[in-house]
């Protein structure tokens, strides 16, 4: 999952099929990060990262990251999820999801599988929430000084006493990084969304829900319906066209991901929650594959399309399914009708709810 700064004045494209025509066109690259030399913290990390390149160089970094989260066994990333986040809800205390689990469990699971030390996960875990807030800032921000310091702290674990090979850590922080902020978005959107169904499935998130939607489908349809990654941008390299329209080359386009996902030409009643269009056999209309969330077909876009889709989607996905599989267990302390609000964290492009708040216990097996 990923997000850009703001960029200078654009033209916005909502339709799904322009948004997707822009995403597999190699015409339309992603605004650049310039090189900095190693040890100067973000500003290195940014112009070492795949997300932030583009041609041959993006290529060879973007192998390396899909190599090394393909390794992993997405079952064990979902059932460590599951198994953690039960711990931080066991007894029935009120826990706020975002601050205690939303971040820290997919985050945590993630950083353990590639390389960081059981005893170092917790400060990671901060290490990499700090690198996230300024990821996609320019240098010159506030976040960059606590990012810098982030980087050494995510060097020196992965290091174990040694300096890592810097492509090494900028494969494992950009991985971290990208398991963050949008990460947590998809848990907490699915689960404001699950809790305000209508009466009778919301009381409990644990009743009934199970025996009509896996939570592929919740996830799923939460990728459509409030996606936690809003928008993207992608700069004309030469002149073109998106949208109907002359593209100049080196104008920016800004892809609003929300708008194109509820586009009624692919979705049905596009406003209206349904993780049922999602199950085998119920909504099919490019190829759509809800076991796999294929970026390539009419599915949701939070994760991309065409030539550089994320990396981290199986991963993500695996770790956001056993958190909210867990979750669902619980009772969401507040609110507790479609009419108050839930406060959202302030950012242009990603939404993220600030507190989210569950209680009470149930037993349950497992994830599936």
């Amino acid at each position: 999952m990923t997000v850009d700064p703001p960029a200078v004045p654009e033209r916005r494209l909502i339709k799904h099929a322009d948004v997707r025509s822009v995403l597999a066109d190699p015409r339309f690259l992603v605004p650049a990060a310039p090189a900095a030399r190693p040890g100067t913290g973000m500003a290195w990390l940014r112009g070492a990262v795949s997300r932030f390149s583009n041609g041959a160089e993006h290529g060879r970094r973007r192998a390396r990251v899909t190599g090394m989260l393909g390794a992993l066994d997405p079952v064990r990333l979902r059932r460590e999820a599951f198994e953690r986040t039960g711990a931080e809800l066991a007894g029935g205390a009120r826990v706020d999801v975002m601050a205690r689990i939303a971040r820290r469990v997919p985050v945590g699971v993630l950083a353990t599988r590639l390389g960081v030390p059981e005893d170092r996960r917790e400060e990671v875990v901060a290490a990499v929430t700090a690198m996230a807030a300024a990821y996609h800032l320019p240098p010159a921000s506030g976040a960059a000084p606590a990012g810098d310091a982030a980087v050494g702290v995510l060097a020196a674990a992965l290091g174990d006493g040694e300096e890592p090979e810097p492509g090494l850590l900028a494969a494992v922080a950009g991985a971290l990084i990208q398991a963050c902020d949008a990460t947590a978005g998809l848990v907490g959107n699915t689960l404001v969304a699950v809790a305000r169904l209508p009466a009778g499935w919301s009381a409990d998130l644990s009743a009934g829900w199970s025996a009509r939607w896996p939570v592929e489908a919740l996830l799923a349809e939460t990728l459509r319906w409030d996606p936690p990654v809003r928008l993207t941008r992608r700069v004309a390299a030469e002149d073109a066209a998106a949208g109907g329209v002359r593209v100049p080359a080196g104008a920016v386009l800004l892809l609003d991901l929300a708008a194109a996902n509820r586009d009624p030409d692919v979705f049905p009643d596009p406003d209206r929650f349904d993780p049922g269009r999602f199950l085998p056999g119920s909504f099919d209309p490019g190829g759509f594959d809800p076991g796999s969330f294929d970026p390539g077909g009419d599915g949701p876009l939070g994760f991309g399309s065409g030539i550089r889709p994320c990396p981290g989607e199986r991963a993500a996905l695996a770790l956001a399914a056993g958190v909210v599989e867990a979750a669902l267990a619980h009772r969401l302390a507040g609110p507790p009708n479609p009419h108050e609000q839930v406060p959202y964290e302030p950012s242009p492009n990603l939404r993220v709810p600030a507190r989210l708040y569950l209680e009470g216990t149930a037993t349950t097996e497992g994830p599936r």
